[in-house]
């Protein structure tokens, strides 16, 4: 294991964790010890064991990067929530992070010079894809519609994914209706446009990452300035495994 590497600006990188392959006790005691006791009495709450567990290394994951990248004791890091629940750091403004969390697996994101926004996602969930039709643009469902195949299911998380990273890094959750903006995933480089307008706003960019089969994980930000996408896998408060392999 290797102490993670952190964003120059105009960077974003993205931490991937399997907390479902985390069970040290005196590792989840670490986890737990940094939390807060609202991040402890909220990762309590949930029924199933496996739930509290992905809450617990979730948010050591992120007590653990952005200590590494502030220096500040992941205990004293103090965080707030803006009108619709995205949280920030209230003494650190300058660095901006998403955390997202499905099935077992989290994923991070880090940037120094814009909000970003993460998703990640578990393609071998029981999905019911026709709910593209309900939550897709117009456009965006008719591709489904038309897929066949494993291509079909890839091709639902690759919009999916990108939807929630997006409305994660506007920060304002999801008073943006989903089928209010479209991405074109058919090119060598993602694109969104908005229903609106009608036009493209190509100072947003995006990256998907498939860290192992069945996960896929995006990220967003809105930058006048390229950015470039790293992506790590992470165990919390051990650091990054450069060949993680699929165990």
């Amino acid at each position: 294991m290797i102490k993670p590497p952190f964003p120059d600006s105009g960077q974003i990188h993205v931490f991937y964790t399997r907390a479902d392959r985390i069970s040290d006790p005196c590792l989840l005691k670490q986890y737990r010890a940094c939390l807060s006791p609202a991040e402890i009495q909220k990762a309590d709450r949930y029924l199933k064991q496996s739930d509290r567990h992905l809450s617990l290394v979730s948010r050591a994951l992120v007590r653990y990067l952005i200590f590494e990248l502030s220096g500040k004791h992941p205990q004293s890091l103090c965080f707030s929530t803006n009108e619709y629940g995205k949280p920030f750091l209230v003494e650190l403004p300058d660095i901006h992070f998403n955390l997202s969390h499905s099935h077992g697996v989290a994923a991070c994101a880090l940037c120094r010079s814009a909000a970003v926004g993460v998703d990640v996602e578990d393609v071998g969930r029981h999905t019911d894809l026709s709910i593209a039709s309900r939550f897709f643009s117009s456009s965006e469902a008719e591709l489904v519609s038309k897929a066949s195949g494993p291509g079909k299911t890839e091709l639902f998380f690759d919009i999916w994914t990108l939807k929630e990273a997006y409305i994660k890094a506007v920060g304002k959750g999801l008073s943006i209706p989903l089928d209010s903006f479209s991405f074109n995933v058919g090119g060598p480089v993602i694109q969104i446009s908005f229903s609106d307008t009608g036009q493209a706003d190509p100072l947003w960019q995006f990256s998907q990452w498939r860290p192992e089969p069945g996960k896929i994980v995006a990220a967003a930000v809105r930058s006048a300035s390229p950015i470039v996408f790293k992506h790590f896998w992470c165990v919390p408060f051990v650091g990054i495994d450069p060949n993680p392999g699929i165990r």
